[in-house]
């Protein structure tokens, strides 16, 4: 056994590594495909991924090779749900219109979700101040939204946002003025004696939380399908796989890890997908940083509180990890030998959407005994993550950690060729790991003489 004692932190990318299309792109062209299948049998992984197997060949090239894809097939009874729940989702159908568009990744749905919000509160806001913005027409029981609430800033800063309203149908394109102004939904209307007088803000807001809820409800089902997809032969372990491991934190919400290499002991941090999971997938922004969202209450939006109530796994390395038994037991003096312990990251991005974990897993080495070795596992390059980190942390803090050699960037197992080259050698275990065959050090408690 190794000196040190090792915890694994897997991202998206550690999916992605295994070759399996849990990426946003990837669950976006699926789900349009689904959508748009008019056969009455069931949908195959080919029709699934029509688009996707010629644009992206490798990838999906080493995904038939290492799965039996020809089994993998959607249910008719499943395809039909699937597209009555896309066909009423406000966020899918209108994000479906961003394919190709750089909203590649989860964290970039994430990072856009903040801007759709942001432009509903900018609406919001402006009615709040004006009024006039709104208007009632009295053959029209709603009421109407006046253009010139759109300067040429905001036309610019939310070119989209006339789609974004019909998309999430805030407004009602089947209205018979709808194909020159935009009326407002009678749900998101207030009305006294039978009139209509202003916009529920509230009701507006509710809604666009439970399309999120249903969204996520959807993809939930899609990765339980990616979940089902058997291996044709058993995988070789990566090398940080051969060593013991004292606990895996998982930001991905696939059975990746315990399905593929039969490992326990996993803390799914965003929650995990399928019926039979009580931890539900969170999905959403880091916190409410626009007042209107503030003053509506509307956590249904932010990460933290979906933990709360979806009974995810609250827990990191600050809660009855080795890391704290670690610096607990350092600061008390009470220890007579220590294993330092290395931090692997395989397949996340380091961004500022999960910046409270990252501040967690670098606020460690604050005393005199650092014990803590961090090992980031980079895809062909560390720069994103190194940047995302920079960001995150502060150019003063990497360059300390580095420095110390606490910090160290090591490129990734490729699992393609572990499992089909014999002289591919992975070299996923650090050097310093390697050094350490025993307990690092051996030191005297202090001694209480009087």
């Amino acid at each position: 056994m190794s000196g040190t004692r090792k915890i694994l932190i897997l991202g998206n990318g550690f999916d992605l590594a295994h070759f399996l299309p849990t990426k946003y792109d990837h669950f976006m062209y699926a789900m349009r495909n689904v959508e748009n299948y008019d056969k009455d049998t069931p949908m195959t992984f080919q029709e699934l991924y029509t688009d996707l197997i010629s644009d992206e060949n490798y990838f999906f090239e080493n995904t038939i090779k290492l799965y039996k894809t020809e089994e993998a097939t959607l249910p008719l009874e499943e395809v039909k749900e699937l597209q009555d729940d896309l066909n009423k989702n406000g966020w899918f159908q209108y994000f479906k219109s961003y394919i190709d568009s750089g909203i590649e990744t989860w964290i970039d749905f994430e990072n856009e979700m903040e801007v759709v919000l942001s432009a509903v509160c900018y609406i919001i806001s402006e009615i709040e101040k004006n009024s006039g913005y709104l208007k009632h027409i009295p053959y029209v029981d709603s009421l109407i939204l006046i253009d010139k609430i759109f300067n040429k800033d905001i036309k610019r800063k939310y070119p989209f946002i006339n789609n974004l309203l019909e998309k999430f149908s805030i407004t009602d394109k089947n209205s018979k003025h709808a194909g020159t102004q935009m009326v407002f939904d009678q749900g998101f209307v207030k009305y006294y004696l039978g009139k209509p007088i202003d916009i529920c803000a509230s009701s507006l807001l509710k809604h666009l939380e439970e399309d999120l809820i249903s969204f996520i409800e959807i993809f939930s089902k899609y990765i339980a399908f990616i979940d089902k997809l058997e291996l044709k032969n058993t995988l070789k372990n990566p090398e940080i796989f051969e060593k013991d491991l004292d606990a895996i934190y998982s930001f991905n919400y696939s059975s990746t890890i315990d399905r593929l290499y039969n490992h326990s002991n996993i803390n799914f941090i965003h929650g995990k997908a399928g019926k039979n999971s009580n931890k539900k997938i969170v999905l959403g922004i880091s916190e409410l940083q626009n007042q209107v969202l503030i003053d509506n209450k509307s956590y249904g939006f932010v990460k933290y509180y979906q933990k709360l109530v979806n009974n995810t796994d609250y827990q990191f390395l600050k809660s009855n990890s080795p890391v704290v038994e670690l610096e607990q037991n350092m600061k008390g003096q009470g220890l007579t030998k220590y294993h330092p312990i290395e931090i692997y990251i395989w397949g996340h991005s380091l961004d500022s959407s999960d910046s409270d974990y990252i501040h967690e897993i670098f606020s460690f080495n604050q005393g005199e005994k650092p014990s803590i070795r961090v090992i980031v596992y980079y895809y062909l390059k560390p720069h994103a993550q190194l940047s995302n980190l920079i960001d995150i942390l502060d150019k003063d803090t990497i360059e300390t950690w580095m420095k110390n050699k606490w910090l160290e960037f090591m490129e990734m197992p490729n699992i393609q060729e572990l499992n089909s080259d014999n002289n591919y050698i992975d070299s996923s275990i650090s050097e310093f790991s390697k050094t350490v065959s025993s307990p690092k050090e051996t030191f005297r408690p202090k001694i209480n003489m009087y």
